[in-house]
């Protein structure tokens, strides 16, 4: 029975120095179930209940009772009885506050780092519209093509042509769609801030106004027998 009452003592001593280095790192008040919980399960609520009570008692701490719930604090030393403690634990909040603000910094960062790595980079940008820009053109050409050798034999028009007719208008739709997408990813990564000029300048992009392009002014005129 010694030894179990040696180990509670020790147990209490353990938790009450515990309490007391956890209000002076956090400098908030806290419930007997949040500090609880703030402990972890090394220590029962009932006996965070009885060292709250006993530091009360003990004048360490202060309470106050809110909505049938008491808030215990660290009480503040009375002025001018440690001028020396009380610069410590003023250092000792101000270094909780920039922690705390480095690490919600930390956090919008890696936020804002997810979405830019999810986001295509410029340099994969140009080369896919690279890609898509000679597709088109290798398209065009044999389009082309076949349309002279149909024009000449009707009975060239065969389910090659209508194939490719098919491929080019897919092509066609590719290349809006990937416009879109460029535009969208621009606008989310880059918003207002960079211009026509500074997207070319820096990213080597330019509009189709820059270049005079147009994709309706650039289609093919189809077979009328496929065209539909």
């Amino acid at each position: 029975m010694a030894s179990k009452k040696g180990g509670k003592k020790a147990n209490g001593e353990d938790l009450e120095a515990a309490i007391l280095r956890w209000f002076e790192c956090e400098g908030e008040p806290a419930t007997v179930q949040s500090l609880t919980d703030a402990l972890g399960s090394k220590f029962g609520k009932q006996l965070v209940q009885n060292t709250l009570e006993q530091c009360l008692k003990e004048q360490k701490l202060l309470a106050k009772d809110i909505k049938k719930a008491r808030f215990y604090f660290l009480a503040s030393p009375a002025p001018g009885s440690n001028d020396e403690g009380s610069d410590v634990g003023s250092h000792k909040i101000d270094l909780v506050k920039q922690l705390r603000q480095l690490r919600n910094g930390v956090s919008m960062l890696s936020s804002e780092l997810s979405v830019l790595l999810q986001a295509q980079t410029s340099s994969k940008r140009a080369t896919t519209i690279a890609s898509l820009v000679s597709e088109c053109a290798a398209l065009r050409s044999r389009l082309q093509a076949l349309h002279v050798i149909a024009s000449k034999e009707s009975s060239c028009v065969s389910d090659d042509v209508s194939l490719l007719i098919h491929r080019y208008k897919r092509a066609r739709e590719l290349w809006r769609d990937r416009k879109r997408i460029t535009v969208c990813v621009i606008d989310a990564v880059l918003g207002d801030s960079c211009g026509p000029q500074e997207l070319e300048d820096i990213f080597g992009l330019s509009t189709d106004e820059q270049m005079n392009l147009c994709l309706s002014g650039t289609a093919l005129t189809l077979p009328a027998t496929v065209s539909s």
